[in-house]
């Protein structure tokens, strides 16, 4: 049968910063990721909606910001009757596919996700861990699951497949956070990996208590021999899911899919990396969290830029999915598409993004923030404190000036623009349903606020 339309492909991670890839940060060994950079777009200025898994990822189903859809932390379901990517794709006549991590209540096929499962022949470790309680196993799961798929699929009908890894996400039952990929170590020698300057520099005076709190207590009270340990670990576990990449794009090209199949690399948020002096995430404001990667290949597309500075929202990822694909969005996909952007020749004059938070395993401080070229400001409903940023002078985010009279004007006119934002989104309107068998419903998951 003659395919009409496109496949479609979204890969992501987890825990990934914008500038982990090694064609960006030569610290890191990227060369699958490179080598799809070099026949994509990028987008170094997208922002996630959330810098937590579970809100973050009911934006990728839903086109919508986490509260919308009353996703606000861990342990929240998405509603099944929400609109969601994987029924338009159905009505399009797609086969849709799940395979990995979900972190949205109940399952894949409950949202209507067709394929949620496939044969794990041939599986290769390829330097993961044999203990399937860790997610470099996981993930060696999931990649065998889609390269079979893959293997078998006869073109029949167009296909949108979701390939949802863990890692680079903190998991290892022994000698945590991280875990340690020995095939790789010898890529980032301990001595070599670098300290970010605002572990030096931010002190964080001036900024909500909590923060000072966090950065001096449990986990997150850092040396620098810590923070390098996380470096060395956090790449060994990029270069191994570089390797399932590099597997995937090889097994597309052999089954003359590639010149066919439109392919979105992305994360749910980033992850600290000792910036700030802070550890992993929370209910933080910074770039480490919120910038993701966000690689967009459409085959025979002629961008104007091949990499797009402007900043973007990943609640544009299933408009911009179902568009590449030739399928109008429909009203509910209110995120929009990011494929006006590969006809511009720069971002509008008037670009600005917002991004939001509720709770982390720490500490509960619900945040509200938009970021322009210019300024990022974060306000924090509960606590009533505010951050407030120069992007251009301070690009590391190190002086809050939310106090300062200089900036005042800017700072009543981006409050104002968020908060009109929040309200007319619904705010906290939306009730969440809360799963029962989740310890950060059960309160088994402690916070000290």
């Amino acid at each position: 049968m003659k395919q009409l339309r496109r496949n479609v492909m979204m890969i992501s991670t987890d825990q990934q910063q914008a500038k982990a890839m090694g064609c960006i940060d030569s610290s890191y060994y990227t060369p699958n990721l490179n080598r799809l950079a070099k026949k994509s777009v990028s987008f170094t200025g997208a922002i996630s909606t959330s810098a937590q898994c579970t809100p973050s990822r009911a934006s990728w189903m839903t086109g919508k910001f986490p509260h919308q859809v009353g996703v606000y932390q861990i342990g929240h379901i998405l509603d099944p009757q929400e609109w969601s990517i994987a029924k338009e794709f159905n009505r399009a006549g797609y086969e849709t596919v799940y395979f990995g991590k979900w972190h949205l209540g109940l399952s894949p096929a409950d949202h209507q996700f067709a394929v949620t499962d496939y044969r794990t022949d041939g599986m290769q470790l390829a330097g993961a861990n044999e203990d399937p309680r860790f997610h470099s196993n996981k993930d060696a799961v999931t990649t065998a699951k889609a390269l079979n798929y893959l293997q078998d699929y006869d073109g029949a009908q167009p296909f949108f497949m979701k390939l949802c890894w863990y890692m680079p996400h903190p998991n290892a039952p022994t000698d945590g956070p991280f875990e340690l990929i020995d095939r790789y170590a010898e890529h980032f020698p301990l001595q070599d990996m670098p300290v970010p300057a605002s572990f030096y520099q931010d002190d964080l005076s001036g900024k909500p208590a909590f923060q000072q709190e966090r950065s001096e207590t449990g986990e997150s009270a850092l040396t620098e021999q810590i923070v390098r340990r996380d470096a060395q670990r956090y790449r060994t576990m990029l270069a191994l899911l570089d390797s399932y990449l590099g597997q995937l794009l090889d097994k597309l090209e052999a089954k003359q899919l590639l010149d066919q199949t439109v392919i979105l690399f992305t994360s749910d948020h980033g992850d600290m990396q000792g910036a700030h002096r802070l550890r992993l995430k929370g209910v933080l404001p910074y770039k480490e969290l919120y910038n993701v990667p966000l690689l967009l290949y459409v085959p025979g597309m002629r961008p104007k830029r091949n990499v797009i500075a402007d900043l973007v929202s990943t609640a544009a990822i299933p408009g911009t999915l179902l568009a590449a694909a030739g399928i109008t969005l429909p009203k509910e996909c209110e995120g929009g598409t990011l494929m006006p952007a590969l006809e511009r020749n720069q971002a509008s004059e008037d670009e600005h993004v917002f991004f939001e938070h509720y709770k982390a395993y720490w500490g509960r401080h619900p945040l509200i923030g938009i970021q322009t070229k210019a300024w990022k400001y974060i306000y924090y409903i509960d606590d009533q404190v505010e951050e407030m940023y120069d992007l251009q002078h301070d690009p590391d985010e190190i002086v809050n000036i939310a106090g300062q009279q200089q900036v005042e004007q800017v700072r009543l006119r981006l409050k104002q623009t968020v908060e009109q934002w929040w309200t007319s989104t619904g705010g906290f309107s939306k009730a969440p349903i809360e799963d029962q068998t989740s310890p950060w419903i059960t309160n088994k998951v402690k916070h000290n606020r």
